[in-house]
């Protein structure tokens, strides 16, 4: 009877693991997935900013894309690994861009709009994106849906 009690003990703390361990799986993938959409958006961002300087600044608007496509790069992986399709990943890239153009008026000459919403945020997300993963891990346990970030214009 003892080893029957011992051996089910074993067996419940062995599932209690193995449950805890997928929801820190699923956690993580969530947090990754969020933190990549982030960068997807960041990414959007920095192409923008580009292409408004590219013709008083070319050599800054080259540094602009730059960032944007590295940082693409990381958001489109992290994005496939959280099972968003490439055709999300373009349709939301279009949208986003979209959304700034809006947010500028169509102007160029409005960029500012854009630099106070996203410049401070996307620069440290594109020099280390460590921070805002821990942040989104504690955003989803405490089961919050938003996690602070700048959003879409």
């Amino acid at each position: 009877m003892r080893t029957n009690v011992i051996a089910l003990m074993a067996v419940c703390l062995s599932v209690v693991a193995a449950t805890a361990q997928t929801d820190i799986d699923e956690d993580m993938k969530s947090a990754l997935g969020e933190v990549a959409g982030e960068m997807q958006l960041c990414g959007d961002y920095f192409s923008v900013v580009s292409r408004c300087l590219k013709p008083q600044k070319p050599e800054l608007a080259a540094t602009y894309q730059v960032a944007s496509d590295r940082i693409m790069l990381s958001a489109i992986s992290g994005q496939q690994a959280a099972g968003v399709s490439d055709k999300a990943i373009v349709a939301q890239s279009l949208a986003s861009t979209e959304l700034m153009m809006k947010a500028m008026n169509g102007n160029c000459s409005n960029i500012q709009v854009l630099l106070n919403k996203y410049m401070n945020f996307c620069l440290q997300l594109d020099h280390d994106a460590d921070p805002r993963l821990k942040e989104w891990i504690a955003c989803i346990h405490a089961r919050r849906q938003s996690c602070g970030g700048p959003g879409l214009p």
